[in-house]
């Protein structure tokens, strides 16, 4: 090892633009740190980790600020906080949870690298998630259908309609830009899941959204939901981290559009919130079939809580499944332009 090389691992990471920061940024694979600080999420592998430090020096940002259990780093236009033991993050007001927990060894923090890539990274400098992105057809997938309706508001309204209504005025509001934009299902008919990943498979498609609502057992509960997959080897939100046998070392379809999956899911995010003024309940991660099995960057929104007496009133309002729609269009017109910038050629002689 030479002693230029020596000095850059020892120091850290220099500042790099976002054009080479995911091809050089370095990592501090600590074995067994993650064997014996850390549960595990992969089965037999251990984390690579970097510190807060390294990220902060590789995309320009300040130095990693504590505040009581929050740790803050800042450039000028974004603020991304984390929380010691958690895999919430707060990204410029945004909750998303991470593939996995942040933790502290000695004077370190310390950042799972798969987290740098996919979300870290890819949210801070989203050109380089989106470069090899391709924007030419939205494929829209209202949630269920036919002999499955979907959750209920206990009155007169069914997931199923109302997921479909949805669908078809965001794919009227994506076509007014020339957006190619298509249905799994066109009415209320049964498409199973693997018939919807097909028709986006046949068709296609470059960009896939599944579109649902939410229920649960405690009827106080309200906000909207983003999920994307979580990466080969990491547990899913729901799933206590560490957790034995349950974690899934395949990567599947989508998880080769890990960075770009979290682009998507954060303007998809911010458009709903914006449109909804609903909580925020952050973007997480599961395994649903429809987001893992197709071969393009993919999410799956969850726009309210039918078991929410309030939200369930809303959802039955036209204006507000139009908002709704709204917001879901503005995030994918947010990210075919991102995209779209992404392959633009260099600007020469100026």
């Amino acid at each position: 090892m030479g002693r230029r090389t020596a000095r850059f691992l020892l120091h850290g990471m220099r500042p790099l633009d976002c054009s080479t920061v995911r091809q050089r940024i370095v990592t501090l694979t600590l074995v067994v740190l993650g064997m014996l600080t850390q549960p595990r999420s992969a089965v037999g592998e251990a984390y690579a980790w970097t510190s807060l430090g390294n990220v902060a020096h590789a995309y320009e940002l300040q130095p990693p600020a504590t505040d009581k259990q929050h740790i803050v780093l800042r450039r000028r236009f974004d603020t991304v906080s984390f929380e010691e033991g958690s895999r919430k993050m707060i990204f410029n007001g945004v909750a998303f949870y991470l593939n996995s927990s942040i933790i502290k060894y000695g004077n370190e923090w310390l950042i799972a690298r798969a987290d740098v890539d996919n979300v870290v990274g890819a949210l801070l400098c989203p050109g380089n998630a989106l470069a090899t992105a391709q924007t030419s057809l939205v494929m829209l997938d209202p949630g269920h259908g036919g002999d499955d309706p979907g959750a209920r508001d206990g009155w007169k309204l069914d997931e199923k309609r109302l997921t479909l209504d949805i669908a078809r005025r965001a794919r009227a509001k994506l076509r007014e830009f020339q957006v190619d934009a298509r249905l799994s299902r066109e009415r209320d008919m049964s498409v199973s899941l693997e018939e919807r990943c097909w028709r986006a498979e046949r068709l296609g498609a470059t960009l896939f959204v599944s579109i649902h609502l939410n229920a649960a057992r405690d009827r106080r509960t309200s906000g909207i939901e983003t999920f994307i997959i979580p990466s080969a080897g990491y547990a899913p939100t729901a799933d206590r981290e560490g957790a034995p046998f349950k974690v899934e070392k395949t990567a599947y379809p989508a998880n080769h559009y890990d960075a770009a999956n979290a682009v998507l899911a954060y303007y998809l995010h911010k458009g709903l919130l914006a449109s909804s003024r609903g909580e925020d309940r952050g973007i997480r991660r599961a395994r649903f079939h429809v987001i893992k099995s197709v071969s393009c960057p993919a999410a799956l929104v969850e726009c309210g809580f039918m078991s929410n007496r309030q939200e369930a009133e809303k959802l039955a309002q036209e204006a507000y499944r139009d908002s709704l729609a709204e917001g879901i269009a503005r995030g994918i017109l947010t990210y075919l332009s991102r995209a779209r910038e992404a392959h633009l050629p260099p600007v020469s002689g100026l």
